[in-house]
């Protein structure tokens, strides 16, 4: 039996060596024997293996090619204000401003995806705002906004870094954001069981020229172009229009009434304003298992050509989008060019005025300005090489990183109603009204001036400003002010490091600012600024 089955598999019966076999000749195919278990030549297997290599450290000096650049922010001025409400309790309504998300996906350990809309660093903010108002119970809560507030850019960052190499297009980037509302809906109403209220949503999100925005419920928001052409952000959802008649049909409930005041009924006679939200348990685990209210936003994307065709956006509370048409709060943006939050005070203060007693009005506006996406770079990449090792350098007379302004300071003092002789003590909010006053005249006189010297540059007739000097001795509570003609209000040549010292904004504001603009409402440590660029 041994004999026989060694000549069945090839070898000699007596010593084992070997034969002419079909186990033989393919011990012997290829390289002498140099083959790897699927048959191919080890050669070719070590070259597969280098070009592996190659592959994996040419990806690996990409990845830090691309860390390597420096962090730039949206070139954007961005701003917003809450006000209004009985003053008692926490605000309904909340917004965060993540002015720079790379930066701080960045600090968190987050790597963001580095192709398609991410490529090359592209820079990206996210702004949300979140309206306890817009709910479907009749009293409004301040727990799911503030809930929303605090957690939603950590959804976004989760869902957006979790994108593959391969789906990093505008079609991804809408399910992320749609996914990071379903993750927070769900963990709101699953791990939070003390919030019972519910929330309306306005949100935008910017990656690189690509604008990606999500509304809410009853919030809204608008885009301008250049050209008069108004883009609605949030008009299709939040209210029972005829789209959402069949999905409610299938929740169990009714539609009562037609237009903007229609409601939705409930079989046991509970009514709502709202068909879409966060949170407000009662309306999503309902008794037959399906939910009334949906967490899915209206998500719209827009390719940006920055300030060559888009200006601003607006996102708004409930009771600011119900108080202004469209064409109102674009003349009210429009009289605050490049500043922010001088235009959404105007927009507040009179949608408080034209609200319920307690209504608390709150609007986020982003200003887009000149220079594209990638405005911004020039001035990292500057503030990066002065972060570099000490080194000694020769003294020059001009310092080509300051600005020459001139400003007009107004003080403030929130918390103090009176001083110590009895005199009433302006208050921040009454030193922007002041301030909005004095912008809106200067604006207004800077479109007279553009006007009169057209073709040439605003640095040029910057000084002419006669309305300038007068309302800087009228108001101004800086030293300044005292000096007399086109030195009324003269800070000199600022530097960077100086601009910092004054804290607050100013710093933000000036790094934004051509020759011959006037900034918007700069804070500090002194009071408030409203700033002219000279030089």
């Amino acid at each position: 039996q041994v004999v026989a089955g060694a000549a069945a598999w090839g070898v000699c019966p007596s010593c084992l060596c070997p034969q002419s076999t079909p186990v033989a000749r393919m011990v012997s195919q290829g390289q002498g024997g140099h083959e790897g278990f699927s048959g191919t030549p080890l050669w070719k297997i070590k070259e597969q293996y280098a070009a592996q290599r190659e592959a994996s450290m040419a990806e690996s000096l990409a990845y830090v090619a691309a860390r390597s650049k420096p962090i730039v922010p949206p070139n954007v001025l961005v701003d917003g204000i809450c006000m209004g409400g009985s003053g008692a309790g926490k605000p309904y309504t909340r917004h965060a401003l993540v002015k720079d998300f790379r930066k701080v996906a960045d600090r968190s350990k987050v790597d963001f995806p580095m192709t398609g809309l991410f490529a090359d660093q592209a820079p990206i903010g996210l702004y949300a705002l979140f309206d306890g108002q817009s709910s479907a119970s009749e009293v409004p809560g301040h727990l799911a906004a503030e809930y929303c507030a605090k957690n939603f850019h950590k959804k976004v960052m989760d869902n957006i870094s979790s994108l593959p190499p391969n789906c990093t297009s505008e079609t991804y980037v809408k399910a992320a954001l749609v996914k990071s509302f379903e993750d927070l809906d769900k963990e709101l109403i699953e791990t939070q069981p003390d919030i019972q209220d519910g929330c309306g949503a306005a949100v935008a999100l910017l990656v690189g020229d690509m604008l990606f925005t999500a509304v809410l419920g009853l919030c809204d928001g608008l885009l301008y172009e250049v050209d008069g052409q108004v883009k609605p952000l949030g008009r299709t959802q939040g209210r029972p229009h005829l789209e959402e008649k069949s999905r409610l049909q299938r929740a169990g409930v009714t539609v009562v009434g037609t237009g903007p005041g229609s409601q939705i009924q409930t079989a046991d006679g509970q009514l709502a304003s709202v068909t879409r939200g966060m949170g407000d348990v009662a309306w999503k685990k309902t008794p037959n298992g399906v939910p009334v209210l949906s967490c899915i936003p209206e998500i719209q994307s827009t390719k940006l050509s920055w300030a060559e065709k888009q200006k601003f956006f607006l996102l708004n509370s409930r009771p600011v989008a119900e108080a202004f048409a469209e064409k109102e709060l674009v003349d009210i943006a429009l009289a605050f060019p490049n500043q922010p939050r001088a235009a959404v005070g105007e927009v507040v203060t009179k949608a408080v005025e034209r609200s319920a007693p307690t209504a608390q009005c709150t609007a986020v506006e982003v200003w887009l300005l000149a220079g594209g996406f990638l405005g911004m770079a020039e001035e990292v990449g500057a503030e990066t090489k002065d972060e570099g090792p000490a080194k000694k350098k020769q003294k020059t007379t001009t310092d080509m990183t300051s600005a020459r302004l001139r400003h007009i300071m107004l003080k403030f003092q929130d918390g103090a109603p009176k001083t110590p002789d009895g005199k009433k003590v302006r208050s921040k909010a009454e030193a922007e009204t002041l301030m909005r006053k004095i912008m809106r005249a200067l604006n207004e006189e800077a479109k007279e001036l553009k006007s009169k010297h057209r073709g040439r540059k605003p640095e040029d007739y910057a000084l002419k400003s006669e309305r300038f000097t007068k309302l800087c001795k009228e108001h101004s509570e800086c030293p300044s002010a005292q000096k007399g003609g086109a030195m009324c209000g003269d800070l000199g040549w600022v530097s960077k490091d100086m601009q910092s010292k004054r804290g607050g904004n100013f710093r933000e504001l000036v790094a934004a600012l051509r020759p011959g603009d006037y900034s918007d409402i700069a804070t500090s440590m002194e009071g408030l600024h409203l700033l002219q660029r000279i030089a």
